[in-house]
Formats: C-alpha cells, structure tokens, sequence
C-alpha cells in the first residue's frame, strides 16, 4: 500500500498585502535585502540608493557592481508592466552610463518580454537585461516568503561567443594569470575560495570579507596590488567603517609591515584601502617568472592583510 503523502498549498498574493506601497515599502526593503536580488541573477550588488533623480525622473534604486563602477539600474512597478515604465527604463539607463537594467514587476506583458529579449541579443557582453517577477507567497499556513523568478535575462551562451570572440590579448592574459592564481591559492589555502573577475578580466574578487567589505587582487596602472573595498553594510555606511579602519593605520602598517594607501574621495560612497606589490605589474610584459612572483606575493600577504584588518573590525561587527 502506498504511503499517503500530505503537502500543503500554496498561495499566492499581491504585494501590496505585505508591502503597501511599492515607493514606501517594497523598495526600501529592497535597498536593506539587495543581496537577496543579487543572488538571483548572479551579480554581486552593491552600494544600493533608491529614489535617485534622473533629470525629471527618480530611478527607484541605483546600485553597482561590487568592487567596479559598473552601474545597476533597478525599477519595481506593481501590477502590469507597461510602455511607460519601458520608456523610463530607457531614460534611467541613458542617463546614468548604467550597464545592468533590472525590470521587476508582478506581470509582464509578452511585448515588453521580446523587448527585453531583443535587447539582449543585440548588446555586447558588458550590458544585461533582466526581468523579475517577485512572488508573495505563504505555503499552507505559514509566514509569507518572497521569491524571485526570472523571466527574461541575457542568453550566457550567446554572450559567451561574443566574449571569445572580441576578448583583447590583455584580457586573455588577465585569464590566464587568475586561473594559475586561483589554482595555486586552493593548493595553499584550500578554504579560500576565490569569486569572479571583472569585465576587463583586470581584478579578482577574493571573497574574504565581513562587515561589508572585499578583499581584491587588482592590476591598476602598472602595478599589482590587494583592494580592500568597503561597501558597508545593513548597520554601517562605507565611510563610518573606513574612518574607524584609518585611526588605526600605525598599527595595520606595523601589524602587516608595509606601508598602506587609504582612499577615500568625497562624493562617492565606497572606499578602498590598498596594499601594493613593489613590482613592476603590465601584463603584457610580464614573463613567466615575474607572474609567478606575484601570484606568491599574494598568497603570502592577501592573508596577511586579512588578519590585521579582521583584528580591528571584531571589534565593531
């Protein structure tokens, strides 16, 4: 005799019965919870503001890339998506150079789906469409959930024949260099598990951080350094995290035994902290050996570095 199975229903409601309004509710919760949006299409996001004036307009979140200056435009329309909001997203895009557009609403219109599709097929590798429905659901009795289905995105395949075939010999180079990298770190430090590089191929994203920070390793102008990118988090903005770091810059530079560059520009809200590699760094030029030397560098003070800043931000987390 077959065993009798029970499952719960499950039921499906309009935003609006959790999140009132979309302008007041749904998008600051989104700006607190982006990672959740992040996961979903496979960006790491970023530095989210919301309600950002574009000429006539306000952009419901603006966010970035993390550790790039790649711009995410992100717009929530409830209901059905129209030609209106289309038309803004065009304008968003435009106007803020942005490379990643984010469509969510509850319904899309099959015309705007080919829209979107045809805008991916056309676009190089660096530009990306996605259209999100969220879905507010309870399953049987429970607590409501949130989820994301993705219902339009770039096609990986396409942009993957597109990328082969437009990578320049830098970008090949860059390639090659993070995969030795990558395959030397997990031989020494088998529990680092490195992220992804960037469009240009020239950093990597290590992803050791806490408290709302990245540790990169970075080509930059002839030289070859580790990125400590704060992009803060839920409890702390970028600068109130770096200004806490840089009171203690004697110690870090005494702790790592090196000296340490702070960057921090007025009117952008990510910081950086940068050690730098005493090396000549174009990849390009570099031989074997030298690439070889710098892949070592990094692997002996990437963890280094690490553990002197973990020193001073167990404090505040």
């Amino acid at each position: 005799m077959a065993k009798e199975i029970n499952l719960a229903t499950i039921n499906e409601f309009p935003l609006n019965d959790l999140f009132q309004f979309e302008d007041r509710d749904f998008t600051p919760w989104l700006q607190k919870n982006i990672d959740f949006l992040g996961n979903v299409i496979g960006i790491d996001i970023a530095d989210a503001e919301t309600e950002v004036p574009i000429g006539n307009y306000r952009l419901d979140i603006l966010a970035y890339e993390a550790g790039t200056d790649r711009k995410i435009a992100i717009e929530n329309q409830y209901g059905t998506t129209n030609h209106t909001h289309l038309g803004q997203l065009m304008t968003y895009m435009a106007g803020i150079n942005a490379e990643v557009v984010v469509w969510i609403a509850e319904n899309f219109n099959n015309e705007h789906l080919t829209a979107i599709n045809h805008l991916n097929q056309i676009s190089n590798e660096n530009i990306a469409f996605f259209c999100i429905k969220p879905r507010l659901i309870r399953v049987g009795d429970s607590d409501p959930a949130l989820e994301f289905l993705v219902v339009a995105k770039p096609d990986e395949w396409e942009k993957q024949v597109k990328r082969e075939t437009k990578l320049s010999d830098r970008q090949i180079k860059y390639e090659k260099f993070w995969i030795k990298l990558v395959n030397r770190f997990k031989e020494v430090y088998p529990n680092i598990k490195p992220g992804m590089w960037s469009v240009n191929r020239s950093y990597l994203i290590m992803c050791l951080g806490g408290s709302g920070l990245e540790y990169i390793l970075k080509f930059s102008h002839g030289s070859f350094l580790i990125n400590l990118y704060i992009k803060g988090n839920a409890k702390m903005h970028p600068h109130e995290i770096f200004d806490r770091i840089v009171v203690k810059k004697d110690f870090i530079e005494n702790d790592v035994g090196a000296e340490i560059e702070f960057d921090k520009k007025e009117g952008v809200k990510a910081t950086r902290i940068n050690l730098y590699c005493d090396a000549e760094a174009d990849i390009l030029n570099l031989s074997e050996i030298e690439k070889d030397f710098l892949i070592e560098w990094s692997i002996e003070w990437l963890p280094k570095f690490k553990n002197t800043i973990q020193k001073i931000i167990q404090d505040f987390e």
